[in-house]
């Protein structure tokens, strides 16, 4: 006896591929308020806001493969940090299919100590520029 009536719709979605809409709405992060709704690229720059300011595993609200991966490689050497940089930046956009690449990376080291990291973002709806500070 199946637990299922053959009737049942449960495999109709099975294998589909959906591309979901980027409308969302855009904070202001001066004041912390809901702005306006956003859509494009403009939606793609806060998500990629979001990801790298949430550390990965910190936060139950998001699922272990969100975020960055970042705050462990804080003292180690810089030629290991900038190594380690490109693949968990990469990694941190892989989970979300409109980032389609992560490229031209440029590291600078001051002399504090603290590594900065700019990279382009190309996304489905254009190019972004951002930057990480270890």
């Amino acid at each position: 006896m199946a637990t299922l009536p053959d009737s049942s719709s449960a495999f109709l979605y099975e294998g589909e591929k959906r591309e979901y809409p980027t409308d969302t709405y855009l904070v202001d992060k001066g004041t912390g308020t809901i702005r306006k709704m956003g859509q494009g690229l403009e939606a793609m720059k806060q998500a990629a806001d979001i990801i790298l300011s949430v550390e990965r595993y910190e936060n139950q609200i998001y699922s272990s493969n969100f975020g960055r991966e970042l705050k462990k490689l804080v003292g180690k050497p810089p030629e290991y940090v900038t190594s380690m940089l490109k693949r968990r930046i990469r990694e941190a956009f892989s989970v979300d299919s409109r980032f389609l690449s992560v490229d031209n990376f440029v590291f600078e080291i001051t002399d504090t100590g603290t590594i900065k990291c700019g990279f382009q973002l190309k996304t489905a709806f254009g190019t972004l520029s951002e930057e990480v500070e270890i």
